[in-house]
């Protein structure tokens, strides 16, 4: 618990910094729209996870982990340009 903590425990700052530095004037919808995903990823990885141990079994899990870190990492890289910006907020 402790090591989730101290590796996810800020992400949601992060996250929300992201969305806002690349929103403009539309921060409010965004970060609404960002709440929103944010549960929806909760109950759909309970859903697909459990459809997944159910029908393929536990050693789905790893296979599924990497393809959905390579989507992850494929999403940031993208829109690095957009948001998570370095230095200082002006705003």
């Amino acid at each position: 618990m402790a090591v989730w903590g101290l590796s996810f425990g800020g992400s949601a700052t992060l996250l929300l910094t992201a969305a806002a530095d690349s929103a403009g004037e539309n921060v409010d919808v965004v970060q609404a729209m960002l709440t929103t995903s944010w549960n929806v990823a909760i109950a759909g990885g309970g859903l697909f996870g459990g459809l997944l141990l159910d029908r393929v079994g536990a050693m789905a899990f790893p296979w599924a982990l990497l393809i959905l870190s390579l989507v992850a990492f494929a999403t940031v890289f993208v829109n690095s340009h957009y948001s998570f910006k370095p230095g200082r907020r002006s705003h």
